[in-house]
């Protein structure tokens, strides 16, 4: 134990006196809170449409304004559509919209009315939002205008009802995910550069010559990187709920459990990297294709895994960030889910332990070899 304990506080020092060690612990969460906090918009942005009105009936001025009293289109009139197509080229404006000339006799005498939209297809998220938007403006306009009683009205009525996030905001969704971002790149990253690094100092041919055995090494790292890790975790969670304002409606104690597990699972694969590599540089390098990456594309946190290929969606079930950040979400947003919690936290535990016994394995193979 006083071996265990020595190495430990020898850990400790070396992360104190590392400035970089200190800055990807303590810095870089709080930088990357505010990145997906101000820096990264998942929701619906303002979108720029052209008009041109062929129609000279002054009913349809009212649908022009339609446009405009919308939150999230910023409609401008043009009167040449050679402009509309430059402006659109150039990026200027999102979309274009034509109203004919016949547009309102059709509505007039129930015939079927066409508009025309012309999108900029670069952006596919954009083209989405700006159909949808065309279409549900064009449809309440129809109802209120002069030509309602000429619309089809529908014979259901649908009232949507959100839960958990009524207000539609992306952050709540987003920042807390990003934990999972943090937590890997502190457990993975950090920690695959400790055994690379001592073996490029000669300092790990050292411990040859000690009492040291393989299990004082294991819980030398693993412990001094964990209490970093969680300390990062509590900075973080108290600047999102603090100052970002992301509520939180779970239990502290379940987040800071689960997260353990999480970090136990990211310390193991990080250390297993370093114990595998003798180069820092390589080291880091598959810290990140196999850390970084993954949770950032793979895990949820952006992308929806089920809109992903099948096989890209099996190969996510051995990644530990798809359930962190599966636990996380509903932590934030709905509270402490038991199932949630019990299946996500059973799966990191035993992927922990396995990833633990790996790396005891292979420490004892490379200090005896």
């Amino acid at each position: 134990m006083k071996i265990a304990l020595a190495l430990v506080k020898k850990e400790l020092l070396q992360i104190i006196r590392d400035p970089s060690s200190l800055v990807i612990a303590l810095v870089m969460p709080v930088i990357l809170l505010f990145i997906y906090t101000y820096g990264i918009n998942m929701d619906s942005s303002i979108i720029k449409i052209g008009i041109e009105n062929e129609d000279t009936n002054p009913e349809i001025n009212t649908l022009i304004d339609s446009f405009n009293q919308n939150k999230y289109v910023e409609a401008e009139l043009y009167y040449s559509r050679e402009k509309m197509y430059e402006d659109i080229v150039r990026s200027k404006i999102k979309g274009i919209l034509v109203i004919p000339s016949d547009f309102s006799r059709k509505l007039a005498s129930a015939q079927e009315a066409q508009l025309q939209l012309i999108t900029d297809g670069s952006e596919i998220n954009q083209v989405n939002y700006t159909q949808s938007y065309v279409s549900t403006i064009t449809t309440q306009w129809l109802y209120t205008s002069s030509f309602s009683n000429m619309a089809i009205r529908p014979m259901i009525n649908v009232t949507s009802r959100v839960w958990y996030n009524q207000e539609l905001d992306g952050r709540r969704v987003l920042v807390p995910s990003s934990l999972a971002v943090t937590m890997t790149l502190i457990g993975i990253l950090l920690t695959a550069l400790v055994i690379a690094r001592e073996r490029e100092k000669g300092t790990m041919e050292a411990l040859l010559s000690t009492r040291v055995k393989p299990i004082h090494i294991v819980v030398g790292k693993y412990v001094p990187y964990f209490i970093v890790g969680m300390t990062s975790l509590s900075l973080s969670v108290f600047v999102m709920i603090t100052f970002l304002g992301i509520p939180f409606r779970g239990s502290f104690l379940v987040l800071f459990i689960v997260s353990s597990l999480f970090l136990f699972t990211c310390l193991g694969a990080g250390l297993l990297i370093s114990s595998g590599l003798k180069n820092q540089l390589l080291a880091s390098i598959a810290s990140i294709i196999t850390g970084y990456l993954p949770a950032l594309m793979l895990s949820g946190l952006i992308f929806p895994i089920k809109s992903m290929p099948v096989f890209i969606q099996w190969f996510t079930r051995i990644l530990p960030p798809r359930y962190y950040v599966d636990f996380v979400r509903s932590e934030f947003l709905s509270g402490t889910v038991p199932e949630i919690v019990l299946a996500n936290s059973a799966y990191l535990l035993i992927l922990g332990l396995f990833l633990a016994t790996l790396v005891y394995k292979n420490t004892a193979r490379r200090l005896h070899a």
